[in-house]
């Protein structure tokens, strides 16, 4: 699906499917830049005595120089879409539509422009500067939560300084942006597919953004794990935990489980002079933020490997997910068939060694009543040189009889940060 509406980049003027110049699927160009305090809205473009009177207005600026890209390519581009003028957010059932298509809308524009208004491109050192107005810091444009999906989608990018100097493509620029953003650089080439990445390490590339609503958080990763949900404000850090239920419905990916608790806490949260409420060592399965993945980005997920369980992943039940192992004496089940007080739990996802070998990924649970709860929640257990069964392991289990295992999942919420004391 193309995007609702376009700037043409030589008029300015916005046009809507079904207006006979935007018959058909035309080209066109895409923005990606970080908000202001003042941008153009999609009321301000289709009021024509604001278009009028502002058309050389500051907030233009960004609009009139990527037009003026799209214009002076080889092969001209005649359409522009920007985010912050092209969606009416007054419209809840617009909003819902283009979030959930807006990893798309990337992926399909003939060229993404990405404009970083805070660095200087250095053509004699061929270097970006960082921050202008944090010199110990990169680009803002890299700390936000919406430039993840649009440095990954699109096919083809330039990058933009300050003055809008050419930096370099994407490929051109792929060293320094893997060294920034943590995303091994064959994703960025298009030597590999985003796909291919595990579940794990596709969450743990927003380590450490924001975004202005806690919400977006989850929201700018809907086209990146390829799902799509309801658009809700108001609930907050929750918000995430539905992006992984939701996950959980679609994809059998176990690398989802794989996290540790960040030495420097969750800090997509702290914007706002707020803190989680949550129990680290009586929690279940479900990370309370995506700064819980940076540890293990480089996670594989392996279709022919597989921990020696029964096969049927996992499911969601009401207040958790449940698994179902063999009613035999193993790490699960004691000597009298009954669950064990306390498990190390394997998970079907590795990660490689020094020596190039799987190493297994395992959680530390502990039952209380009839269901698991994960503890030690700051650290996986590696078991080293872990030896995977293939797919035809299973076949021992068809005549075995198997039973159900639960683990819990407790709600997150937000609390307020104790103000510090100032001496007058």
């Amino acid at each position: 699906m193309p995007p609702r509406r376009l700037i043409s980049t030589s008029t300015y003027k916005l046009y809507e499917n079904g207006d006979a110049e935007l018959d058909g699927s035309p080209n066109y160009a895409i923005l990606s830049h970080r908000w202001g305090t003042k941008e153009v809205t999609f009321q301000d473009l289709t009021d024509k005595v604001w278009r009028r009177d502002n058309l050389d207005a500051e907030q233009m600026k960004k609009i009139r120089e990527a037009c003026k890209k799209a214009r002076d390519r080889e092969t001209p581009i005649e359409w522009l879409w920007c985010d912050t003028c092209c969606i009416d957010k007054t419209s809840s059932e617009e909003l819902f539509r283009s979030l959930n298509a807006m990893f798309e809308w990337y992926r399909k524009a003939t060229v993404c422009y990405a404009y970083l208004e805070d660095v200087k491109w250095d053509p004699i050192r061929k270097q970006m500067s960082k921050s202008v107005g944090n010199p110990s810091q990169e680009s803002v444009w890299f700390e936000r939560g919406w430039t993840l999906q649009e440095l990954v989608a699109p096919r083809f990018m330039e990058f933009f300084d300050r003055n809008w100097n050419f930096m370099g493509t994407r490929d051109d620029l792929s060293n320094k942006l893997q060294s920034v953003t943590g995303i091994t650089k064959d994703y960025l080439t298009g030597a590999k597919s985003f796909k291919e990445a595990s579940v794990a390490t596709r969450i743990g590339w927003m380590a450490g953004r924001t975004t202005t609503e806690i919400e977006d958080i989850a929201y700018s990763m809907l086209g990146l794990l390829d799902i799509s949900m309801p658009i809700y404000y108001g609930e907050g850090v929750r918000c995430f935990m539905r992006l992984q239920r939701t996950l959980m419905e679609t994809s059998s990916d176990e690398s989802l489980f794989a996290w540790t608790i960040p030495a420097d806490g969750l800090t997509c949260y702290r914007k706002d002079g707020k803190t989680p409420i949550w129990a680290p060592d009586r929690w279940g399965l479900l990370a309370p933020s995506p700064d819980c993945f940076r540890r293990y980005r480089d996670l594989v997920v392996l279709p022919h490997l597989y921990v020696l369980r029964p096969p049927g992943g996992y499911r969601r039940v009401q207040h958790g997910t449940q698994f179902v192992v063999p009613m035999v004496k193993n790490e699960f089940i004691n000597v009298f068939g009954r669950l064990r007080s306390q498990v190390t739990f394997p998970l079907n996802c590795w990660i490689e060694n020094d020596n190039g070998k799987p190493d297994g990924i395992n959680l530390e649970l502990r039952i209380d009543g009839n269901v698991y709860w994960r503890y030690q929640c700051d650290d996986v257990v590696k078991k080293r040189g872990s030896k995977p069964h293939n797919g035809r392991a299973f076949g021992i289990f068809p005549q075995i009889q198997t039973m159900p295992m639960t683990v819990g999942q407790p709600e997150i919420d937000l609390e307020e940060l104790p103000k510090r004391e100032t001496k007058g």
